[in-house]
């Protein structure tokens, strides 16, 4: 079955704390959602999940749509926008007589006022009680543009989105620390507790958790930016 079995893996996800998913169950989901993502790219992708789906063990969850529906759309550069799924890759922009500019993939989610992707997702939970959310990253939100309060293409505005869920029905996930100096040679990046502090941004709406290949972390539970598991490989 190519459809997400995401509910099995979500089966440990208790009505308490989100962060007391079990990390081996919450690298799960971020791995069956990465079969609807592109390998070796960047995208973003958030999945909503109905109080049956968060609850129940072994029940199948359907996301409505193949991953290779997905990924045509990721590869055209369009944004992927389902009942249940929605997904894209950053758009790169040029305009004559313009610099060129690249709309971020969590920007192309968020952006759009009353016509987001992520708002018309939100919308067809109907506001339920139960119903839960995961926004998945494969990077975390740059500080460049992202997660700048100051930053072009600023996505803190429209974190207010995720309001009507309480901590316990919706994550943000993220797999690598953005790097700038990997992108842009002579790049300096920014601190260790400049990037701990911009996890702190995302969380106040939204828990914040890094899964990698070592496990799942929630980033702002260690305040030491030169022990947190979340700035891990990053310098």
């Amino acid at each position: 079955m190519r459809g997400v079995i995401l509910l099995f893996l979500l089966s440990l996800w208790p009505g308490g704390k989100v962060d007391a998913i079990n990390a081996d169950v919450l690298a799960n989901v971020v791995q069956e959602m990465r079969r609807f993502g592109l390998g070796g790219r960047q995208y973003a992708m958030a999945v909503l999940l109905t109080q049956q789906q968060c609850t129940q063990n072994r029940a199948i969850f359907d996301v409505g749509v193949q991953p290779q529906d997905v990924q045509d759309k990721l590869n055209g550069n369009n944004v992927y926008t389902g009942n249940r799924l929605i997904a894209a890759t950053p758009l790169r922009i040029v305009q004559a007589g313009r610099p060129p500019k690249t709309d971020h993939a969590e920007y192309r989610l968020l952006g759009g006022g009353n016509n987001s992707p992520m708002r018309a997702l939100i919308n067809n939970a109907g506001r339920n009680a139960a119903d839960c959310i995961v926004f998945f990253s494969t990077y975390s939100p740059c500080l460049e543009k992202c997660n700048n309060p100051r930053g072009q293409n600023n996505i803190l505005p429209f974190m207010e989105v995720f309001n009507g869920f309480d901590n316990n029905r919706k994550a943000f996930v993220f797999s690598s620390v953005w790097d700038p100096s990997r992108n842009h040679p002579g790049v300096t990046n920014p601190a260790r507790q400049w990037v701990l502090e911009s996890f702190k941004r995302i969380d106040r709406y939204l828990p914040v958790y890094r899964c990698d290949r070592n496990g799942c972390y929630h980033c702002v539970d260690n305040t030491d930016p030169q022990t947190n598991q979340c700035l891990n490989g990053y310098t």
